[in-house]
Formats: structure tokens, sequence, C-alpha cells
């Protein structure tokens, strides 16, 4: 169905149904059966589309940011920054980085007659209004989905004029629904385009939104439809902030999700938003500012624990509007009123609208933002800094001609400290601060210079696949990472030459977001590293312990263009591809040995003794005992003093000699400290046995 035919089938009879709702009831009948299905049989259903590749994770439903609220509870990827998966962790780490909770707009319009139309929620609760099909909901999604499929255009492969991925969505009014009361569903197709580039450190850490919303009212009159303008629209876009869900959740654990210590400034030059972890004002004998945390980690060779600081939050999050249509006043890119309201400390579950009743009431809160529930916009109001809050931009009036539509479009993005900056013990408040106002300055104009340049910007060049293996050398503790050289034949998508000039690899040892530190820089074709006869790089990374989980990352970079070639008047400084979205995926790498083909006599345990948590530094990895030097295949049983048998380790695994136990017996409980004695026997039939101690 074409959306010529769409919109003359897709009419608003609002008051058809008024005159005459038995014929009204017919004509929604007649178009159940002639305008929808058979378009949605052919899309794809989503609900909730996850941007999971960079440093920044996002996640979009189909008709609003993140998901519908559920008392500021996280649910999925939220401005996450950096963002990693649970998965790939081996403990709880308090949560993730998280800085929004929910989002999107609001809509509100009025009747010829100056009476209120409707006010509809795609902002906090937008499920309750939109669904893929059904009699009973307002709006109905006709697509949601990736523009790409399996990163076909990362690094822009496939179209250099576009972003590296883009998330089409389209929902609009659904002409079967119909209740006979005051909120009628208002008569607009909203086109929503998500796009992201992950795969740059110059961009990684912002998305950009475009919305485009057009009034497709029509009415019945005779044996004709007559296209009808919408008047006295506003909308009012309302974001849920909460910098950041892991550090507030470890600093105040006792209170609900939904971070109260929240700082934020609205610049009405740039209408840019900042939002970060302040001081929380509840607590006045401690700042909390950046969310500063001391970890306690037991040292085993004090048999002390130590604090090791963290600043939770060391990142700033921003929402700049870059476009806004003209509005009623003839102005292009007016914000009408900007107010932050604060919402109620638990059991929220209606946005800003808490104490709002009534369509008339909604309408007014939406033109005066002031009237939303509890709304400031001073910054030093005493509600700043003790509140969960919402940030509330007002657009409008606009008056929309038939098939005219509002085009707006922002950014989000998060810029800050490194994990490696905000771990390091002699970080303090103010570099923190420093560092998350100069990233924030730096994304503010970027996102616009990307705007400007009508959703382009230079990119980095393509990193390589990579692969890491332990070492073939018999005894030889190493990872060695692989690549060949097939990047050097990727041209830059915009300057159409080779341009990468090296690699660097980097390596983090506890965490998939960190800490990283740089291992290697290699130059193209560098022979110490590159194997011409097999186009093959490797760097043998000798600096890592036995046993331990390593995580690694390659990047590409080049050395800078004096001129742009999509505008010859920009000159592009050198760019380094993303470290995030070219990581070794399934988790950490653990080093081992090349196992012995045949005897046990060197199997060793490490620690022995073990003390407390004396094991991997990694988080959740403490408590990790390692039998080294094992042979390909064997068993491991491990007994108490009386004898009992606690635990069974079944060892397969042509590539490694190391096997870990995590003191968990085969009943699934931690075992007491004492003496404990192994027997291992692998397939030929040799035996080795010894003991380890346990001291907690």
């Amino acid at each position: 169905m074409t959306d010529k035919s769409r919109n003359q089938k897709n009419i608003t009879i609002m008051a058809f149904i008024k005159s005459n709702k038995i014929l009204g009831l017919i004509a929604l009948i007649t178009l159940l059966s002639m305008c929808w299905p058979g378009e949605l049989t052919a899309q794809e259903k989503n609900y909730n589309i996850l941007l999971n590749r960079g440093r920044l994770w996002h996640s979009f439903d189909y008709a609003q940011d993140c998901e519908p609220l559920a008392d500021w509870t996280r649910k999925t990827y939220g401005l996450d920054w950096p963002g990693f998966s649970s998965q790939e962790l081996a403990a709880n780490i308090g949560g993730n980085s998280s800085h929004l909770v929910t989002g999107g707009f609001y809509i509100t319009a009025k009747n010829d007659d100056g009476t209120v139309w409707g006010w509809d929620d795609f902002a906090v609760n937008a499920r309750g209004w939109v669904e893929w099909s059904g009699d009973n909901y307002r709006y109905l999604v006709n697509r949601h989905q990736k523009r790409w499929k399996d990163g076909a255009n990362y690094w822009l492969a496939t179209n250099p004029n576009e972003a590296e991925e883009v998330i089409d969505t389209r929902w609009e009014f659904n002409p079967r629904w119909f209740q006979n009361w005051d909120n009628m569903h208002i008569p607009v197709r909203i086109n929503r385009t998500v796009r992201q580039w992950s795969g740059s450190q110059a961009d990684e850490d912002y998305v950009l939104i475009e919305y485009k919303i057009t009034n497709i009212r029509f009415q019945f009159l005779g044996r004709d439809t007559v296209k009808l303008p919408l008047n006295g629209v506003y909308l009012l876009f309302t974001y849920g902030l909460s910098p950041n869900h892991r550090g507030w959740r470890l600093k105040f654990p006792n209170f609900p999700d939904g971070a109260r210590n929240t700082q934020s400034t609205y610049d009405p030059e740039t209408m840019t938003l900042l939002a970060w972890a302040g001081d929380f004002k509840e607590t006045p004998n401690e700042d909390e500012s950046f969310d500063y945390f001391e970890h306690q980690r037991y040292d085993p060779f004090t048999d002390r624990f130590k604090s090791e600081p963290e600043f939770l939050a060391p990142g700033k999050m921003g929402i700049r509007f870059l476009h806004i249509s003209a509005d009623s006043t003839g102005q292009e890119n007016r914000i009408n009123g900007f107010y932050w309201t604060a919402a109620p400390p638990s059991n929220d579950h209606s946005g800003p609208f808490l104490e709002v009743a009534g369509i008339d009431n909604k309408y007014s809160a939406m033109a005066n933002p002031s009237e939303l529930t509890q709304a400031f916009n001073d910054p030093d109001d005493p509600r700043m800094g003790r509140s969960r809050l919402y940030a509330n931009f007002s657009l409008g009036p606009f008056h929309m001609k038939p098939g005219d539509s509002i085009k707006v479009v922002l950014a989000q993005f998060v810029g800050g400290a490194s994990y490696a900056e905000a771990t390091d013990p002699a970080m303090t408040r103010e570099k923190i601060a420093a560092k998350a106002d100069s990233a924030a300055n730096y994304l503010r104009e970027r996102v616009k210079f990307n705007y400007d340049h009508n959703y382009r910007v230079p990119m980095s060049p393509r990193p390589p696949q990579f692969t890491v293996q332990a070492t073939d050398s018999a005894g030889m503790v190493a990872n060695v990472i692989r690549f060949d050289n097939s990047s050097e034949s990727v041209p830059d998508p915009h300057q159409q030459l080779i341009d990468i000039a090296g690699y660097r690899i980097y390596r983090s040892w506890n965490f998939p977001f960190g800490p990283w530190s740089e291992i290697a820089d290699i130059a193209i074709g560098d022979t110490d590293y590159f194997d011409a006869g097999k186009q093959t790089y490797t760097f043998v990374d000798h600096n890592v312990a036995l046993g331990f989980g390593y995580h690694y990352a390659v990047t590409a970079y080049d050395n800078g263009h004096a001129s742009w070639a999509v505008d010859p008047t920009v000159s592009v400084a050198p760019l380094e591809s993303s470290l995030y979205a070219n990581r070794r995926q399934g988790g950490a790498f653990m080093t081992t040995l090349k196992p012995s083909e045949r005897t046990l006599d060197d199997v060793t345990v490490v620690p022995n003794p073990f003390y407390r948590h004396s094991g991997l530094q990694m988080q959740g990895s403490e408590n990790t005992i390692f039998f080294v030097n094992l042979s390909r295949q064997c068993i491991i049983r491990i007994y108490n003093v009386r004898g009992d048998l606690v635990k069974t380790i079944r060892h397969e695994n042509p590539a490694s000699a190391v096997a870990a136990w995590n003191q968990i017996s085969d009943n699934g409980q931690f075992v007491k400290s004492g003496m404990y004695f192994y027997h291992i026997e692998n397939s030929l039939g040799d035996v080795k046995r010894g003991k380890f101690t346990i001291v907690k």
C-alpha cells in the first residue's frame, strides 16, 4: 500500500463518527480489512532495539527511549557509558552505568472550536497507547528496525553518507480506535530516525535522533475526504535523568532506583542540557560528587583489606536540540519553555503530569511547563540534588496545515574521564570535573558539526579482526594476538584513498570496559611484527600472569588529512577506531600454558596456600584456585582431610594446561578453611597426588 493510498484510508473520522456512530463503526470495520494487516506481516515486530557496539550503549522502544517507566527501575540500556553486558562479568559490580531511565515526547492539540483535542504520551508510558496491532490501541507501529543488518554499514562500508547504525521507526494514529470520551488520539504520523557512529573514537559517545511529526488529519464530506489543519500543537520532550545507575546503587543501596543527587544546568543559547552526579543534599557531611566510592579489597600480602577509590560516575550526560521547525511565531529553533520537575522519591509511574488532571490542564501545562508537577527552572532550587529529576522542553505552538510536518533533531551524549582515570588514586573531584566539562564541550560542538554536514563525519580506518591464543612455546606464559592486513586495502569512505597508518593493541586486566592500557603501536608493514609471506601481524604479550584473564582490543589509526573531501574547508585530525567496537568478544581470555603431551610431573596448585581472597584481582575471581601444567585430558578429584570427595573437575581442553576451581563443592557450597588433597589422573593412566591449604 502506498503512502498516498494509505492517507486516503487512514482518515480522521471523529466528526463523522460523532454525527452517526453506526455508520462510523461500519467505516471502522471496513478500514480494519483494508488498511493494515498485509503491510504489517512483512515487518519485523521489534519492541526494544539495542545500540550496543561502541562505548555509548542505548536502546529505543518502538515509541520512546529505553522502556516504559516503572518507578525509575533500570530495565535496559539508557545512555550507558561505558556500555557493557553483565554477562561479560564474573561478579555483580553494582549495576550498569546508565544515565537515562526513559524519554521521548508528549503531544497535544486543539479542535477547530478551540477545545482541546487530546493528549498523548510517547515519553514515559508509550506502550499504553501504541502497539503493532489491535483495535484497543490509539496508535499502531508499522516500522521499527535497523536499516542495515549484521553491521553492513560499520565504518561506512555500504553508505558513506549515513550513520554506521540507523534505526527507522514509524507509528501513526489507528483509524479503528474510537472511545466516546474527551481525550481523542491526535491524527499524526511520527517518523523517528536514530543515528549512531560507534566505530570511531571521535564520534562514539553520542546518538542523533530526528523526529518528523506529520499532520494526516482528514474528514468525510459526502463521498469526498478533505484534508484539515491541526491547531495549537504543543510537544513536550521529557527525559528521566539518572546519572548514573551504578553509582547511585553502590552509594545509596537503601534507596530506590533513580539517582536523587543529580545536578543539572540548561543553556538556552545552545539549547543544551547537562546533568551529572552531584552532591546528595540529604547527607550534608559528605560530598558525593561524581559518586566517589571506596571499594574494600583484601590484600593477601598484608592480610588486610585496603581501600581502592573510584569515581563511579565520572562523566556528564547532555541533550542538545539541533533543529526545531518554525512554530506559530515564525521562529525556528525556539524552545517555548524549559523546566525541571522533581519526581516523588518512590512509586513514580506518571512522569511530570502526576498532579495534572484532565486534558485541559495537561494542555495548559505543555504550553506553560511551570504548571507541571513540582516544576522549577532555577538550578539553585533546593529540590536540585534531592530529587529524581525530569528535564522538560516545551515546543510550540505549531499550526499544522494538511500534510505539514514538524521536524525536531536532538543529540544525546555522555563524556568524561576514562575508567583508568576514574580509578586512579591521584584523581580528585576537580580533575574529574575538568575532564567531564572538556568532554561535554567537545561533544556539544561535535554533534552540531555532524548535523550541519547532513549527518556526515570523517571516519577512522577499519580495524582488523583478530584472535588471541596461548603461545605454542612449551613452558612459556604469553598471549599471542594475530590479525591479517586486509584493512590496508580498504579506502577511506570519503577520501577514497588508503590512509591507514598503523594499529594499536590495548589490554584490560579487569573489566571489558577497562582500565585499558596501550601495549603496542604497530606501523603498517613493521617487520618486527609483520610476516610478508603469511600477510599476518603477530604480537606476543609476555606481560601477563598465568591463570589471569585479560580483555584485548585492536584499533586502526590514520595521520589525518589537510582537507576533508566532504567539506574542503575542514581539516581532519588523526583518527583512531573505537577499541570498544573491536574488543575480543566472549569475556576475558584466560592466560594458560600449552598442555603437556604425557606427564603430570610438573602439576602444581596456585596460590598455595590460599589466603582469603588471594586469587585473581579481577572482580568475581578472588576465590579462584588453579591447577597448572595439566595434560590435555584429565580428571581432578579434591578431598578433605576426612577423605570425603569434595569436588570433581573434568579437564578436557586441547589448548590449555590450566583448570580453575572457585572453591564451590559439588554440593554447591563454599568449602571451609583447611587442608585439601588432590588426585589427578590423565587419559594415559598417569597419576599425580598432592595437597594445598585454604586459609580464610
